[in-house]
């Protein structure tokens, strides 16, 4: 019985605190963590056909299909079966595929969520934070990447 009292009395404590953690969603927008993996974003320019993240996607989310001189005529994602474990970004030597923090997308059948590369191109970026910019360390305490030049040899 004790137990019960020091439980509820933790609770009304935090309850009668004040602070909230609802965020009211289509009114405003929830802070994202960092490391949110959400829909991804394909660029067509970058991408160099390698077909590394179809081969390393562990539950065959990743289609491609190439015509004869091996040129990319397909690129299909289904965001319904992915798992969002970020290996094809990690892989992709050329970051032609990312995972954004975008994480509204809906459809009322599981063919919907079939995108293939124009809708992966079109794919907004949460907040406008495009996470190749916001991974580039600050290369100016590095040598030979401040003022002045350094020999390497």
């Amino acid at each position: 019985m004790l137990g019960i009292l020091k439980g509820m009395a933790t609770t009304m404590k935090h309850a009668l605190d004040g602070e909230t953690f609802t965020v009211k969603y289509p009114e405003e927008e929830p802070e994202v963590s960092p490391r949110f993996r959400g829909v991804h974003k394909f660029s067509q320019e970058r991408c160099i056909w390698c077909r590394q993240c179809e081969n390393v996607c562990p539950n065959d989310t990743i289609q491609i299909v190439m015509d004869d001189k091996r040129n990319g005529e397909q690129y299909n994602l289904h965001i319904g079966q992915c798992i969002y474990c970020r290996l094809c970004e990690e892989v992709c030597p050329v970051d032609a595929i990312l995972l954004t923090q975008n994480f509204e997308f809906v459809g009322d059948t599981k063919d919907e969520l079939a995108y293939n590369k124009e809708q992966l191109k079109n794919v907004p970026w949460y907040k406008d934070i495009d996470p190749l910019e916001s991974r580039e360390p600050d290369r100016s305490a590095w040598v030979g990447e401040g003022d002045g030049e350094v020999d390497y040899q």
